[in-house]
């Protein structure tokens, strides 16, 4: 697919912020125009206007479906959208609420007209270009997936949900049958809100209400002479029924997730099968998918998530994805020219077979290699002033005509073992805020808790640990290099590096760079002008330490701010301990 037949795809693609943005709007517009035009209070000729409603309840996950599902299936949400509308005309009688959900429910009708018309013209224009005949092979067996887990916890959640539901109704039956109505006397609001009623027997009993009451106003109110502490208004009974709504939404979910797991399933099929493929351009993206371009990479049709059948080279470019996210800048720059190298392996020219269309589950063939979809293929998303756009190795290339770093010679002369390396200064303020937050906080800590505010003494505890934690790892940091290990201090921990498996040190932006096997070490806070002094060390040591005997293990060893702060927190218990028993 090229020139003006790839613009015309992209031209069909229902922009995202209709129904990632604009929908959500409406939605809570409708909400609040069914708030604010209910003005009926509760009735006691009909206890569904405030008190259990299992229409309303199961009405309610589709509102709630229209809303949730429209950043993950928006077609499903806009068909939950459809149904809440002919729900809300045939139950709700409030005439801003239709209007609201009527206006919402055409927006979400609209969505659904436009996506299957997109749908069909899309598969149409890629129907016109030609193909090529390609085979594909069987896809590796799908064991239990976490999709399926996941649906299964939620079948469990929603059966929970309602026996939990039909306990609660079986005790408010229980209470019901033995209840007596009588007239209580509003006597005012407390400062939580609930209302204060005073009984014909002059006792006070306080309820949670939804409609608002006068006070010195009698209400009908049911009481149990067999449980003092039961009360309920006639106009406001019990209702239990929101719980139909959890377990009518987890169901709902699970089946989506189901389905979603059916279709993953269909697309990976496990035998060999020949299909018309596409010509395309991929190239690997930011976002851990697959940029998939027009053949001539001119038009950006969109992105799709895959998987290999091997488990390790799968693993191994889940990994290289890091080469992308400028979060792993500080990552070793062997390990970056490695993750580039297996990038570069996936980009370029490919073949898609399937469907090249919003929804469908397509597979990538490049060369020898058989990406297949692990999610729908989607594409870019958009808003009115920016749309989506790719992010990948070609726009970090390093410029290669640079010249490469050179390695790093051995040191001449070895400094008196061990030796302390050389860092950058610390900030002056470290040990003197460790030693402040250490007096400070154990007294702030018993202020609080003599004063009752046990959360606060709580919260000044677990921050004060974080503070010593951080302070006491700035003022105690050591890089210690011995004979035959390298000792790193940082935070709880000393980490052990034995010489004899590390196989290259590597001078980066951010500090020194040791190899060793699979792992890369990262030593920072080395002042600039002595990294190649302290490189050209490290190197003598390494090599020094090479005599055939076998790698020991990395191992480690608490450090002296494990300590402190574990005397902190002790301090700290002890202190609320004493406050709780015997206040100062």
């Amino acid at each position: 697919m090229t020139g003006d037949l790839a613009a015309r795809w992209a031209g069909t693609v229902v922009p995202s912020w209709l129904y990632r943005w604009l929908l959500p709007v409406v939605w809570l517009g409708a909400i609040v125009a069914s708030v604010a035009g209910d003005t009926g209070g509760c009735s006691i000729d009909d206890p569904r206007v405030c008190g259990p409603d299992r229409t309303f309840s199961l009405a309610m996950i589709a509102c709630f479906a229209s809303l949730v599902l429209l950043w993950w299936r928006p077609i499903v949400a806009a068909v939950a959208g459809v149904l809440f509308m002919v729900l809300d005309l045939r139950y709700d009688d409030i005439t801003s609420a239709r209007i609201g959900w009527s206006v919402y429910g055409v927006l979400c009708a609209v969505l659904l007209l436009w996506s299957f018309t997109s749908r069909s013209r899309q598969r149409s224009l890629a129907a016109r270009m030609p193909r090529q005949q390609v085979q594909v092979p069987a896809a590796a067996t799908i064991g239990v997936t976490s999709r399926l887990l996941v649906a299964g916890g939620l079948v469990l959640v929603g059966a929970a949900a309602l026996g939990l539901m039909h306990w609660q109704d079986q005790r408010e039956e229980t209470h019901l049958r033995r209840a007596v109505e009588q007239t209580a006397v509003v006597k005012g609001m407390n400062k939580d809100g609930d209302l204060v009623l005073q009984l014909p027997s002059g006792s006070s009993h306080t309820v949670t209400v939804v409609d608002d009451y006068d006070t010195g106003a009698d209400v009908p109110v049911l009481v149990d002479p067999a449980d003092p502490d039961w009360l309920r208004l006639r106009a406001e009974l019990a209702d239990y029924t929101p719980w139909y709504t959890v377990a009518g939404g987890a169901w709902v979910l699970a089946v989506l997730f189901l389905l979603r797991d059916i279709r993953l399933r269909r697309a990976r099929p496990r035998r060999s099968w020949n299909g018309q493929a596409l010509p395309v351009r991929i190239a690997p993206d930011i976002s851990s998918a697959f940029a998939v371009r027009s053949a001539d990479g001119a038009v950006l049709l969109g992105f799709l998530e895959t998987d290999l059948d091997d488990e390790e080279s799968d693993l191994r470019l889940f990994d290289a994805f890091s080469a992308l996210d400028e979060d792993e800048d500080d990552a070793p720059a062997k390990l970056k020219r490695e993750w580039a190298e297996t990038l570069k392996r996936y980009r370029g020219d490919a073949l898609l077979v399937g469907d090249l269309a919003e929804g469908g589950w397509p597979t990538l063939v490049l060369g020898d290699q058989v990406l297949r979809p692990v999610s729908p293929f989607r594409a870019p998303r958009s808003m009115p002033w920016r749309a989506e756009s790719t992010q990948g190795l070609a726009e970090q290339d390093p410029d290669s005509s640079k010249p490469s770093k050179p390695s790093v010679d051995p040191a001449l002369e070895v400094p008196t073992l061990p030796w302390e390396v050389p860092l950058q200064a610390r900030s002056w303020w470290s040990l003197p805020a460790l030693i402040g937050v250490l007096v400070v906080g154990p007294v702030a800590v018993g202020t609080l808790a003599n004063w009752g505010e046990w959360f606060p003494a709580l919260m000044a505890t677990a921050v004060g640990a974080q503070l010593v934690h951080s302070l006491g790892s700035r003022a105690f940091f050591r890089v210690t290099a011995t004979a035959t290990d390298l000792w790193i201090r940082t935070g709880w921990f000393e980490r052990r590096l034995s010489w004899r498996a590390v196989e290259a040190v590597e001078v980066e932006d951010e500090g020194l760079s040791l190899e060793a096997g699979d792992d890369w070490h990262v030593v920072g806070g080395i002042a600039n002008r002595d990294l190649p002094k302290v490189a050209a060390v490290f190197e003598a040591l390494r090599l020094r330490s090479h005599t055939g005997l076998p790698e020991e293990p990395i191992a480690r060893r608490f450090s002296p701010v494990l300590l402190i702060n574990a005397v902190y927190v002790a301090i700290c218990a002890l202190i609320l301990l004493l406050s709780r028993w015997n206040p100062f």
